[in-house]
């Protein structure tokens, strides 16, 4: 029994949309607080990266039963992205980076997150549903 099941083809097929997602995400709340600099950038975006890909895998967010079903690989991100979200904000309530551990951030990360997650599984499908 594996601790956890990545397929491989889904993490070529979802993982480069993913991370636009959270990249994105991170950069339009950074301009859109004003505070946009390439250090405060990398530090608002890296403990939500280290939070995806320590929780995805876990998650399912990479399981082959996200290439089943439209459902299961937008459902499985989210739920992915709330363990994401979560030690995302517990990285931030650390010396190491800026801003802190607010509840009413994590629900907006986790509502926006989500939202750009979504969009960016439902990009990938069109796409690749369109090219086969």
């Amino acid at each position: 029994m594996k601790l956890y099941d990545a397929d491989p083809r889904a993490v070529v097929r979802f993982l480069p949309g993913d991370l636009a997602a959270v990249f994105l995400l991170v950069l339009v709340g950074t301009i859109e607080h004003g505070s946009l600099t390439a250090n405060r950038y990398a530090g608002v975006l890296l403990p939500f990266l280290v939070g995806w890909f320590v929780v995805a895998p876990f998650g399912g967010a990479y399981d082959e039963r996200v290439l089943e079903s439209t459902r299961a690989a937008m459902g499985y991100a989210v739920a992915s992205w709330l363990g994401a979200d979560f030690l995302g904000q517990l990285l931030r309530g650390t010396d190491y980076f800026p801003g802190n551990a607010d509840p009413v951030f994590f629900l907006v990360m986790l509502a926006v997150g989500s939202a750009f997650l979504v969009a960016a599984r439902f990009a990938t499908l069109v796409v690749v549903d369109v090219r086969s």
